[in-house]
């Protein structure tokens, strides 16, 4: 280093192909308000490809007394970091990146905490935003509640791992260097070993570093995953060497130093797989695992405990791994049980412990099938799952051998490693082996070792229910029972016999102390009296609970003209209080949601058809359903969809959520997503048919000039879905999300309404209906935006304007049906794909398959939407191209296809 000379302060900055981003860097350390006379700006040129050499050199002429400019051959962060340490002449340095940001006085009020302080602290740091998709605190940010010192001997969770964000002083690098075998977490390291000394350092609350975040590379942890040096290098140079090194130093490893381990490790076990596809080899995979379990030694439980970023489920997996569990389990057989143990370390735990699962159960001419899931270790390979056929003497008659499927969403997995395993069967029993009474038995076989399952659930489409001892189900001349976790079949032809497992049923609903049970008892009755009057096939068609205006409105009107049959009988499902309600009844028959009679033609209806895929759709009886799952297991349900699914859906709408009988697509590739990802449906249930409500579309924009704002909703800012006000509510924070900041910023932007004035436009916002309209108080309260409601028809609104503009949601389809633009808006992508939402990313890729330009930021969407006001909001060629290959049908024929399909079933 040289000498210190005038600058408080050195910032080091490693320089490689930033050019888009270099001078606004520099901009920001020549203005702050420390003075730049007092800094000492040191610019390595790490061999950069393109201009960011030249414009280190250009701003070194412009400013010779406060910048240095050194060329070097590229090697990377930490090695253009050691050499411009040895320029350093400032007292206390900074390493500010070349794509990041300060704010103009984030350098002064370092400084001068730093300085009041020295004895006591080494550094301070102040908070680090997130830039390029707006603003969006960084996970560690807690700390930053006022400015003060922290012990770290106290609060051993306020850790620093970014050194970009602090002030250091100049002695801590007379002997240390950064690490040049890292290309990740070198920060954190050297941190942790300057911390080590004086288990002390500042923060400051006033100011802010401003990271650059790229909005087309994803997220940063996503980006290392792929690259080699993400893996064993870290683990060894950065956690594995900060665990040991500080025992070194100080005897003990402090639990500041354990809790910024396993923050890093908590990032990395929480992911499956736990190496990105190609990226090591299978030696390479096996060391890195090695290298986490040697990690995890060094850590405390109540340290893993203490992570705020991962649940109680996982953080318990984690405490199994640092336990040498690999090496010390054992299964142990018994004659009725297999079981798992720790040696010396954990009691054991039996299969028989596992919850096991029946799950559906169907009637064919020729078989009956049965499906569900059973859990147990991953360690019984070659595991069988039977069903023991048994007589009234529990002699075994026959055996079934189970057709075994993975069940991937039941399982838990951490480090790669199956915590507990899920495998769904299948069995397909000839109903002519059903005479007199058997029962059912279902066992796990392992090494000629038969554990019976004794744990036993009843799913929700399963037609017995767990809470009354007498649930039967009876359909074709079988009669399924249970009893001791066994199911019991039985051929019947004697209605005086099934009268009597109806009675007995009804007796246990009278001595049910439960309130409102009566008028249960009741509906029972009267379906009985009225299934035995019905002649023609009943269908109940539904949107949403208190609005129609979807595909279900769209074929119920088809029902009602064209498709009119005589051999089937339609009503609509809605909120009597809806203003639609009087709309529909003059289409059709209508029934009020939840009234007795909806209850009523809800048990003798055959098909249930809607948009919405919501529970209260096809179970209007609520937590109240298990009176009446007998009667509920034969109805079908048509799933016509919302909007298309561009985005895995599969953990919602899985066949074990939802039983769909007959899941309506619109495009091909949505057909093929979801017979390929994991919701389990097959191709007589998938079809594509094109949705309903296309039929009615219609383009009335000529005299109007609209643009509509519709943001999808967000699960993580709304509490539960409540059924008696078709809504949700709010979370508190929701006005500091970053959802509701990034459409502030949008609509506090003068130019948007400069623009939109200038060409005549108006604005309008429609919310998805699971926000509340509470949201635009926490947004924006301007007049000039027309807030739409509920009673506004999609269909009228999508023909009225000119150009919508969305995040992530799937109606736009319908307006790039009509071959009107769209864009996107995707502020927060990150956060939306973080798991926190229903979904998960799915095979729609914005930027390939959208219909028109995918902006992250609020100033790119706003220039785009300038452009676009200013050419009449034409649709461009590359976009209706796109269209015209995405929708494989353009007539008016959509409904006619659904009922054709419906009537397959």
């Amino acid at each position: 280093m040289g000498k210190v000379g005038k600058y408080k302060i050195s910032v080091v900055t490693a320089v490689y192909n930033v050019e888009e981003y270099l001078q606004e860097m520099i901009e920001s350390i020549t203005v702050q308000t420390i003075g730049f006379a007092n800094v000492q700006l040191i610019l390595i040129d790490d061999g950069s490809q393109d201009s960011s050499g030249q414009i280190c050199d250009q701003y070194a002429l412009q400013y010779p007394e406060n910048i240095i400019v050194i060329h070097k051959e590229n090697g990377g962060v930490s090695s253009a970091r050691n050499e411009g340490l040895r320029y350093v002449k400032g007292e206390y340095i900074n390493f500010t990146d070349a794509d990041d940001m300060l704010e103009n006085n984030a350098l002064e009020l370092m400084f001068a905490y730093l300085k009041e302080n020295e004895e006591e602290i080494d550094l301070v740091a102040i908070p680090l935003k997130l830039l390029g998709g707006g603003y969006k605190e960084h996970p560690l940010n807690y700390k930053f509640d006022s400015m003060k010192i922290i012990d770290l001997e106290k609060d051993y969770s306020y850790v620093q791992l970014s050194i970009n964000s602090t002030m250091i002083k100049r002695e801590c690098f007379e002997k240390r260097r950064f690490d040049i075998e890292l290309s990740y977490a070198e920060d954190a390291q050297i941190l942790v070993d300057i911390l080590l000394d004086k288990l002390r350092y500042g923060v400051i609350s006033q100011t802010s570093y401003l990271c650059r975040k790229y909005k087309d590379d994803g997220a940063a942890l996503d980006l290392s995953r792929g690259k080699v040096n993400y893996y064993i290098p870290c683990m060894e140079k950065f956690i594995l060497h900060s665990l040991q090194n500080a025992l070194s130093k100080k005897g003990i490893v402090p639990e500041f130093v354990q809790y910024t381990c396993m923050y890093d490790l908590q990032w990395r076990l929480d992911k499956d797989p736990l190496v990105d596809y190609g990226v090591l080899n299978k030696i390479e995979i096996n060391k890195y695992k090695d290298l986490i379990l040697q990690a995890l030694h060094y850590i405390d439980n109540k340290i893993i405990v203490g992570q705020k970023n991962i649940g109680n489920n996982y953080k318990a997996a984690i405490l199994l791994l640092k336990q040498e569990n690999l090496q010390r389990k054992e299964i142990v057989l018994s004659p009725d049980d297999i079981k798992i143990r720790v040696r010396g370390s954990f009691t054991s735990v039996g299969v028989s412990s596992y919850t096991m699962a029946y799950e559906f159960f169907q009637i064919f001419s020729d078989k009956i099938v049965i499906e569900g899931y059973v859990r147990c270790f991953p360690e019984l390979e070659g595991m069988e799952i039977i069903l023991k056929q048994l007589n009234n003497n529990k002699d075994i008659l026959m055996e079934y051998k189970a057709i075994i499927t993975d069940r991937k969403e039941r399982c838990t997995f951490c480090m790669d490693t199956l915590v507990t395993e899920a495998k769904g069967f299948l069995f397909s029993i000839n109903r002519n082996s059903i005479f007199d009474d058997i029962e059912l038995q279902l066992c796990l076989r392992y090494k000629d070792v038969d554990v019976i399952c004794k744990n036993i659930w009843f799913g929700k489409f399963f037609p017995l229910s767990m809470q009354l001892s007498t649930s039967y189900f009876y359909q074709d001349g079988v009669l399924l029972t249970s009893y001791e976790g066994m199911l019991r079949l039985e051929y019947i032809t004697s209605k005086c016999k099934i009268k009597e497992f109806e009675h007995r049923f009804q007796e246990e609903i009278i001595s049910n102390t439960e309130h409102g049970l009566q008028d249960d008892l009741k509906l029972r009755k009267a379906y009985n009296i009225l299934k035995r009057l019905k002649r023609k096939e009943l269908w109940l068609i539904s949107d949403r609970k208190t609005k129609a205006d979807d595909n279900g409105e769209a074929f119920f009107t088809y029902m009602n003209t064209k498709g009119k049959s005589r051999k089937i009988d339609t009503y609509f499902v809605l909120d009597r209080e809806s203003k639609d309600y009087e709309r529909l009844c003059k289409i059709g028959k209508v029934v009020s949601f939840g009234s007795r009679k909806h209850k009523l033609l809800a048990l003798l209806c055959d098909k249930i058809i809607s948009s919405q895929g919501e529970d209260f759709v096809f179970n209007v009886f609520g937590d109240k359903l298990y009176l009446y799952k007998d009667i509920m297991h034969q109805q079908k349900f048509v799933f016509l969809q919302h909007g298309i699914t561009k985005d895995d859906l599969s953990r919602w709408l899985m066949k074990p959520n939802k039983n769909i009988s007959l899941f309506i697509t619109t495009t091909n590739m949505e057909y093929q997503s979801i017979l390929d990802c994991e919701y389990y449906y097959n191709k007589l249930q998938v079809k594509c048919t094109g949705f309903p409500r296309y039929d009615y579309l219609y383009d009335n924009s000529e005299y109007e000039k609209l643009i509509i704002f519709m943001p999808t909703w967000r699960a993580y800012l709304v509490d539960k879905y409540n059924v008696d006000s078709d809504s949700r509510d709010l979370k508190r924070g929701f006005g500091n999300s970053l959802y509701c900041q990034m459409y502030q910023k949008l609509f506090s932007d003068d130019r948007l309404y400069n623009a939109i004035k200038k060409n005549g436009y108006k604005l309008g916002i429609m919310w998805h209906p699971m926000m509340p309209r509470e949201c635009m108080e926490h947004i924006c309260q301007n007049k000039e935006i027309t807030i739409y409601d509920r009673n506004m028809q999609y269909k009228q609104l999508f023909a009225i304007a000119k150009l919508v503009i969305t995040d992530y949601s799937s109606a736009v389809f319908d307006f790039a049906y009509l071959r009107k633009p769209v864009l996107y808006y995707q502020n927060d992508i990150e956060e939306f794909y973080s798991g926190k939402h229903t979904y998960n990313k799915g095979y729609f890729d914005y930027e390939k398959d959208g219909f028109g330009e995918v902006e992250y930021t609020t100033e790119s969407l706003i220039n785009r939407i300038i452009e676009y006001v200013e050419n009449g909001c034409q649709l461009k060629d590359r976009y209706r191209e796109r269209i015209e290959k995405t929708f494989p049908f353009h007539d008016k024929e959509n409904c006619k296809r659904v009922y054709e399909e419906i009537i397959k079933i």
